[in-house]
């Protein structure tokens, strides 16, 4: 069943460097704005509030966001009472497995990118949001686009980790 109208949710971009991410974001928007009924683009170092919200930042080695010496990003999903946060920038496996490590509520399902793989990253999130549109749940859309194990050498897919600790979610039925 082939659901046609945009969710009816609100898309974020929010660049927490100092724009060193316009391009990406640009890259992003583009590809993923026209799933949704609402989108914002925040001024770097601001956050939107948004249900969906792709954060850009670089993350400290001991996973925290840099120019902030406590902040992880489960405090970013706190503070934007956020469903879904997608670390979109790259970073190392290191600060990854730091920035999961970091005591916080897990109130939303959070991704970290160590790899966009170019436009995979677009392609594969633009298609996790129309299974999601369509009434699928997100763990199980992830799993059916990234399966997990061992993934063939051909598989055109970012390199990200879907910690989902808010379970379930859903998007509501669109318009």
């Amino acid at each position: 069943m082939e659901a046609n109208g945009k969710i009816p949710l609100t898309l974020g971009f929010a660049d927490l460097s100092d724009n060193d991410f316009a391009a990406l974001i640009a890259e992003d928007s583009t590809a993923l704005s026209p799933l949704f009924e609402r989108v914002r683009v925040a001024p770097a170092r601001n956050i939107p509030s948004a249900e969906i919200l792709f954060v850009y930042t670089h993350l400290n080695e001991n996973g925290t966001i840099r120019g902030s010496d406590r902040s992880g990003i489960r405090q970013v999903a706190q503070l934007t009472k956020s469903a879904l946060v997608v670390v979109a920038s790259p970073n190392s496996a290191a600060s990854i497995k730091n920035a999961a490590g970091i005591p916080g509520p897990k109130t939303a399902n959070i991704v970290f990118t160590a790899d966009r793989n170019g436009q995979a990253f677009a392609t594969f999130f633009h298609a996790l949001f129309d299974n999601m549109r369509n009434g699928e749940n997100m763990p199980s859309a992830w799993g059916e686009l990234a399966p997990q194990g061992s993934i063939p050498t051909d598989a055109n897919l970012p390199v990200v980790v879907l910690l989902a600790e808010a379970g379930k979610i859903a998007f509501p039925k669109p318009s």
